[in-house]
């Protein structure tokens, strides 16, 4: 089999396959597997032939053997009994270099004995499980060419120097990469509005336009006349001093991109060549640092600015091809390669080291045909094996500076064939942070001198990768097994399984304890929190259709007085929230109660972590979107809806985030109004809409994690994701009615659990059950990031039948919105009427009859609840 990696660009891989099997004395495998390496160095056949049995299959294995060679080496990774009595399978990974390319590839070898006692063994079969071709050792040339008026593009983006030299590498029969020195100018120049609003936040400009010295280019060697246009590349006379600057950057970035370091095959580095159309230009400037542009079509957003000095992504998006290809949605579905059924997680934790020492089985359902799996698993951890059901150990590259390792398989998988992959793996995971989850703080004038620690607690959830997980969010069933020290405890993912298991260690080791959890229903994620918790409440609830559910509250010691108080605010809560939508998605709910610095919480699959600040928390966080200090519920409420949005329904990339925190949000905030009445739901409206009218400037809800993440704020994203959603899915049940807009969440629910959610198919539920095309209320208040304009003004007709009218006229500027606004006329006597004005176009008229008896109108209140996104002038 011929496997071609798709290795995404801004990255480099290294094979950390499991280390060689020593040689030991007698071992007549591992002295068949010296011979053969030996044979392979030479090139001799004859060598070669001696190792084989008379009736041995080579299969392609001898086309190794033919043409010059700089190097071979074999390398024995697993064995294991054959088939027939006396024979061994061994796992043999090869290299073979021929000047700057290589190759490498994985084996089956079947071995025996010679026929007669202390004869060598013999090879009786080698057969291809995987293979890597089109790997080339890169070496700048010392050739100098013209870089004047030279001009580089690709989409959006452009290199054109004034002055300057150049210098190439070549792979594959052409130039795949270019050194630039000189006096040049970067230009980007991305045509969404959203993102050149993201490069102005970076550079104050919509258009980045920076001088640049130093730039390295990586492209495909039949592309760069494309790149150049008619340009061509003229040899010219250059000094030492030139080409060792060249060298220098060359050595600085081309170890950064399409790179595979081989450990023990080989210590040199090799690259692979970029696909035809990909490009990767690493841009040294003085103003920016070092600014990354790639291009790469494997992608669903192509085209990427990414700051290197701070891991930031200025702006990802789908070239103008790419979306006419595609289409203007997309979902991380449409580029997964398989579909995770079910995980088996057993791992042991020693919480004090942060470390993780891990096994765990992979189930999953190939969507195309495959010949190696992608898996996502935190860069910390070490691969120590990774295994195929009735395969034995697999060759596995691990992704340097990502969380991927891709493992071959010895058979290409076909569509809807089941992959069964067993992962070993250990090393240091530090505890996940609660950061969007969590509100900003700013440290008082004055410190408290009594502090006291919170008790510990370690997560492993979403963003640790503390397990192998597909590249792209997957719904699966699982169980998982959590081994810690006594007397620590554990939540996970799933319905716990019995008391915590004593784990009998042989002395010295300490007590320890395993608990284990199932999920029959699929989850997104699977999570794990360690720490000393005490059961406070567990009471028995109705899911919905007479389905039985437990909810359970427990907390860290100091907590469980509180906690009392939120097992009955959490039955509420959930009462409210399974009466809206029909249903409660898992058959338990776990709420723990955690001591933290910080107010917030988190909410996976089966269970809610919440933050319990201490009375000594020398923190504030009242300059947050998400601060409601008149409304201390509002977290667990929060935290609890995400059961629903977040879990059950989950969304189809990183735009649609607002699916989950802007939902879980209004409903939060449903709540409130539920518990404490309609005054309270106000309240919280009015302080999410101030905060989506000060920074819905920085980008429409859509952009998901990205709004703040330019200039290091999470707060905008907490004012937009969180807030601005709330506030618009709140407007969007002014205008269809609280009928229909309940009705049409609860048919979104039932229609998307356990599976994942877009926009568009939010609007087209939304559609279906109201019968109103949503179309420009989602342009507007989802994918775009202005504010209109209203100004609203009113006059009274009284016609010759002494009827009375108050006729209010609206224009809006800025562009035209679906626009509910609240209109309180007041009347002379003090009677007031609230009416609403729904605006579809750039202007409207409403004509409100009101009683003349109870005198001239005094005045009309325009968005008397302060509930509409616009800004109102007289």
């Amino acid at each position: 089999m011929r496997a071609r990696l798709r290795v995404v660009v801004l990255l480099a891989a290294a094979l950390t396959a499991a280390p060689p099997l020593p040689a030991q004395t007698g071992d007549g495998p591992a002295r068949l597997v010296l011979a053969l390496e030996e044979a392979m160095q030479t090139g001799a056949m004859e060598r070669f032939r001696a190792l084989l049995a008379t009736d041995a299959r080579t299969g392609t294995f001898e086309r190794l053997m033919r043409g010059p060679r700089t190097r071979a080496v074999v390398r024995e990774r697993d064995r294991a009994p054959a088939s027939a009595p006396g024979e061994v399978d061994l796992l043999l990974d090869t290299f073979v270099e021929r000047g700057a390319e290589g190759h490498i590839a994985t084996w089956r070898a079947t071995a025996r004995p010679g026929a007669e006692a202390g004869a060598p063994w013999q090879i009786t079969a080698l057969d291809e499980l995987s293979a890597v071709d089109g790997l080339y050792r890169l070496a700048l040339g010392a050739q100098a060419y013209d870089a004047r008026g030279l001009r580089l593009s690709a989409t959006d983006f452009t290199l054109q120097m004034r002055t300057g030299l150049a210098y190439t590498a070549d792979a594959g029969g052409g130039v795949t990469a270019v050194v630039l020195r000189g006096r040049g100018e970067m230009i980007f120049t991305p045509p969404d509005p959203a993102e050149r609003r993201q490069v102005e936040i970076f550079s104050k400009s919509p258009a980045l336009r920076v001088p640049f010295e130093e730039a390295f280019i990586r492209l495909h060697p039949g592309d760069l006349q494309n790149r150049l246009g008619v340009q061509a590349l003229t040899p010219r006379q250059a000094s030492e001093s030139d080409a060792r600057r060249a060298l220098q950057v060359f050595d600085a970035f081309a170890g950064r991109t399409y790179t595979l370091d081989l450990q023990d095959l080989s210590r040199d580095r090799w690259s692979l060549v970029p696909a035809f159309g990909d490009l990767v230009a690493e841009v040294r400037t003085k103003k920016f640092g070092n600014l990354t542009y790639a291009l790469s079509s494997g992608e669903a957003e192509n085209v990427t600015l990414f700051h290197r000095e701070s891991r930031r992504n200025i702006s990802l998006y789908a070239s103008a091809a790419q979306r006419a290809q595609r289409g203007r949605f997309y979902s991380d579905d449409d580029r997964a390669d398989y579909d995770i059924e079910h995980h088996d997680v057993d791992v042991r934790v020693t919480p004090s080291r942060e470390w993780i020492e891990g096994a765990a089985s992979v189930r999953a359902r190939a969507r195309r045909r495959l010949s190696s799996v992608t898996l996502r698993l935190a860069e910390s951890l070490v691969v120590r094996s990774v295994a195929a059901k009735g395969h034995g150990r697999l060759m596995h590259l691990r992704v340097i500076g990502q969380n991927n390792v891709i493992v071959t398989l010895p058979t290409p998988a076909e569509p809807g064939e089941i992959i069964e992959l067993d992962v070993r793996y250990g090393g240091r995971v530090p505890s996940q942070t609660l950061d969007r989850e969590a509100a900003a703080v700013a440290a008082p004038q004055q410190m408290d001198p009594i502090v006291i620690p919170p008790e510990p607690r370690w997560i492993y959830s979403n963003r640790s990768y503390w397990y192998p997980q597909s590249p792209v969010g997957d719904f699966a069933t699982a169980r998982v097994r959590v081994t810690v020290p006594d007397p620590l405890d554990v939540i996970a993912t799933g319905v716990q399984l019995g008391p915590p298991e004593p784990v009998a260690d042989p002395p010295p080791a300490a007590p320890a304890r395993a608990f284990t959890f199932e999920s029959a229903r699929p989850v997104r994620y699977l999570s794990a929190v360690i720490s000393r918790f005490v059961p406070v409440v567990s009471r028995p609830l109705d899911a919905g259709g007479g389905a039985p559910l437990t909810l359970n509250v427990i907390a860290s010691p100091r907590q469980a007085g509180r906690a009392r108080d939120v097992a009955d605010q959490a039955e509420a809560i959930f009462t409210f929230y399974r009466a809206l939508l029909g249903s409660a998605p898992y058959p338990q709910l776990t709420v723990a109660v955690s001591e933290s610095e910080l107010p917030g919480g988190h909410s996976p699959a089966y269970f809610v972590l919440l933050n319990q600040t201490l009375p000594s928390a020398a923190m504030t966080w009242r300059a947050d979107p998400v601060s409601f200090d008149n409304y201390p519920a509002f977290f667990i409420a929060h935290e609890i809806a995400h059961q629903w949005w977040g879990q059950a329904v989950g969304w189809k990339n990183y735009h649609e985030q607002w699916i989950s925190e802007g939902f879980a949000q209004y409903f939060a905030a449903l709540y409130a109004g539920e518990e404490r009445g309609p005054a309270a739901l106000g309240n919280l409206l009015r302080q999410m809409r101030r905060w989506a009218l000060e920074r819905s400037g920085d980008g429409p809800i859509h952009l998901g994690y990205r709004l703040g993440h330019v200039q290091r704020d999470s707060r905008v994203y907490r004012a937009l994701v969180y807030n601005k959603s709330a506030v618009v899915l709140h407007m969007l049940r002014r205008i269809v009615g609280d009928e229909r807009f309940f009705a049409g969440m609860r048919r979104f629910y039932e229609q998307t659990k356990f599976g994942k959610a877009g926009t568009e198919d939010f609007r087209l539920v939304m559609e279906a059950e109201t019968g109103r095309n949503l179309e420009q209320f989602f342009d507007g208040w989802i994918y775009g990031f202005g504010v209109p304009t209203v100004r609203i003004t009113h006059r009274v007709e009284t016609h010759p039948g002494g009827e009375t009218e108050v006729v209010i006229s609206a224009v809006q500027t800025g562009g035209v919105y679906d626009l509910p606004v609240t209109l309180t006329i007041e009347q002379r006597n003090g009677a007031k009427r609230d009416v609403l004005l729904l605006l579809t176009e750039a202007s409207a008229e409403l004509r409100v009859p009101i009683d003349a008896a109870a005198g001239r109108v005094r005045r009309v209140h325009v968005d008397s609840d302060e509930s509409a996104l616009a800004r109102f002038v007289r």
